[in-house]
């Protein structure tokens, strides 16, 4: 189970993202989901879009850097729409399968 640290960090994260994209979902997967993360381990991101676009990811990057940067923590992320999570060759991969087995949605 994540820790209240990495859920406020999750959410802070969450609520940047979905200034710019409301449609957003995120998802945080990985050890700090899980509750098993050391100081140094990352936190994992899946954000799902209706259309990712190449400036979507600019921009979600930018807030991972910012976000995690005042707290000493790396965000990490992955983008996906929401097609290719829903029903595309993703939604079989086994990071999609992780994501959805051990992940929360913020």
């Amino acid at each position: 189970m994540m820790n209240e640290k990495d859920k406020g960090l999750a959410q802070a994260f969450a609520h940047r993202v979905r200034e710019l994209f409301p449609d957003a979902t995120v998802w945080v997967f990985g050890s700090r989901a899980r509750g098993d993360a050391v100081p140094e381990s990352d936190l994992d991101c899946l954000i799902v879009l209706g259309q990712p676009t190449r400036q979507a990811d600019i921009a979600i990057r930018d807030i991972a850097w910012e976000i995690g940067f005042e707290e000493g923590i790396i965000i990490t992320t992955v983008i996906l729409g929401k097609e290719e999570f829903e029903r595309g060759p993703m939604s079989q991969s086994t990071l999609v399968a992780n994501v959805l087995r051990e992940g929360t949605s913020i």
